[in-house]
């Protein structure tokens, strides 16, 4: 369920390249706290990155339960020029000079009312931060984070199925190698 949330958020944000071709949308997982992670994603144009920080279940019956998931937008703009206009971006720039308000409104506007289920509620935004704004490394940043919310429904699967088919193990030598020297498939399908 959250990763077929997180493909039709994608795609949906990702209809925004038609405006902005050097936008680029992507899950993330992490903190933002590593300080190479923003510069290098923006080092091709802005960035929207989305994650599920959290849901909330409520009973409804025995088997059924009514789920609200809230999921964050981070946005993210770069210019060399100074801190205002990371934020309010510079319109005379053709290679993306936009900024992380424009990009704020167009990611609020393309998600709101939107629904990515049928007979559910549309995704509602929540609330705003202003994460980083600032220097770094000689170019100014501009960071925001705007949350959403979505309520849906779920229900406990009638049949128990199998949570993995298998399981790869990757032996990698040295520790660091991009490719493994020995790969061990274990099914864990019927005996």
């Amino acid at each position: 369920m959250l990763g077929d949330l997180e493909d039709r958020i994608e795609a949906r944000l990702a209809e925004l390249r038609q405006h902005l071709p050097r936008l680029r949308v992507d899950s993330y997982g992490g903190e933002l706290g590593d300080p190479d992670l923003l510069p290098g994603l923006l080092k091709g144009g802005p960035v929207v990155l989305f994650t599920v920080p959290r849901m909330r279940f409520t009973r409804r019956s025995n088997r059924r339960y009514a789920l609200v998931v809230t999921f964050r937008l981070v946005i993210a703009c770069r210019q060399p020029r100074d801190e205002r206009a990371s934020r309010r971006g510079i319109e005379a720039d053709a290679l993306g000079g936009v900024g992380s308000y424009a990009l704020w409104e167009a990611c609020v506007r393309q998600l709101t009312g939107w629904q990515p289920w049928a007979d559910h509620p549309g995704i509602v935004p929540t609330e705003f931060n202003n994460l980083v704004n600032g220097r770094f490394q000689g170019e100014h940043y501009s960071v925001l984070g705007q949350s959403f919310s979505l309520e849906a429904g779920w229900e406990i699967p009638n049949e128990p199925g199998a949570l993995f088919d298998a399981i790869d193990l990757n032996y990698h030598l040295p520790t660091d190698a991009a490719e493994p020297i020995a790969t061990d498939h274990i099914d864990l399908g019927a005996p």
